[in-house]
């Protein structure tokens, strides 16, 4: 008798019979379950792909939210390095500009303003979204800012680099001496005009003085011009540069003449009466890029006479 055969107890006759296989029932048996793990393999597969991540997106999953935490946390660096930025740009405005001459930055450009595309909405969908986008946008915001800041500076070198050219040329002194000045007889602004009796602007200041009275150049330059002129009389004009130009008025005589290279200080000329003029006196005029300004705000007169004469006497 096989080992392998199965008995079961038949209650009619109570005497053992061998169990008889039915293969049918089997393949039907085995069939069914078999589906059943499939469907469910199936179904498990679907579940764990759909939401759940494989260890290795899990990992990545785990450093995206570490890397998110840290960038947030620099929101608070960012903007203090942006006061500091703001600091740096007073100044740069205040002190470094107007020392060389150069306008302001207006705000609106030194603001860095963004528009347009959203330039944020790869970060839509994900956990951190408005606080990415709130920190990606202070930092191009601050970017922006110091590229602006390096042009400026850049803009700025440039100019200090020729510094001492520049105030060597820039108009600095009195075009007479105090002690040959008798007085100003006219102001830059609007006057009465002494010879057409109606209110005109005065571009310039008239000293007072004798015939006579030596006429200094006021900054290093190249004489423009030397020649009479019906209302300036005989004049001179020199330009210094960096877009000043000075001139001198109904002289009496001038001994540069066109295209010379005088010094800050250097004879130009004598105080005299010619041209359109009702007394002796010297009419002196400062432009800066062909506007006029009031020369009185291009010295002080805080030089001692010996240190004036120091200076016109080179």
């Amino acid at each position: 008798m096989s080992s392998n055969t199965r008995y079961y107890l038949d209650p009619h006759t109570l005497t053992y019979k061998p169990v008889k296989k039915n293969r049918k029932l089997f393949y039907r048996t085995t069939l069914w379950v078999s589906s059943v793990i499939f469907v469910l393999s199936i179904s498990a597969f679907i579940f764990l792909n759909s939401y759940r991540l494989t260890p290795h997106e899990w990992i990545l999953s785990k450093q995206n939210e570490r890397l998110a935490e840290e960038i947030i946390q620099k929101k608070d660096a960012i903007i203090a390095l942006r006061d500091t930025l703001v600091d740096i740009e007073e100044n740069d405005d205040i002190i470094y500009r107007p020392f060389a001459e150069i306008k302001p930055i207006p705000k609106d450009i030194r603001e860095a303003g963004f528009g347009g595309v959203d330039r944020y909405r790869e970060f839509a969908g994900m956990e951190y979204a408005d606080d990415l986008s709130s920190v990606f946008r202070e930092f191009d915001k601050l970017k922006k800012q110091i590229e602006i800041q390096k042009k400026s500076f850049n803009e700025v070198e440039s100019l200090v680099q020729y510094i001492d050219e520049f105030y060597a040329a820039k108009p600095a002194i009195r075009p007479i001496s105090q002690k040959d000045e008798i007085y100003i007889s006219s102001y830059y602004g609007t006057r009465l005009h002494p010879i057409y009796k109606r209110w005109k602007m005065h571009h310039g200041i008239d000293y007072a003085a004798q015939i006579g009275s030596p006429v200094y150049s006021t900054g290093k330059g190249i004489v423009k011009a030397a020649y009479y002129a019906s209302g300036y009389g005989k004049v001179v004009k020199v330009d210094h540069g960096f877009g000043y130009l000075s001139i001198y008025a109904h002289l009496d005589k001038y001994i540069v003449k066109k295209g010379d290279t005088i010094s800050r200080g250097q004879l130009v000329g004598y105080v005299g009466n010619t041209g359109s003029s009702t007394g002796p006196h010297l009419h002196y005029e400062i432009r800066k890029n062909n506007q006029t300004q009031n020369p009185l705000y291009f010295y002080m007169d805080d030089l001692e006479p010996y240190e004036y004469d120091r200076i016109v006497s080179k």
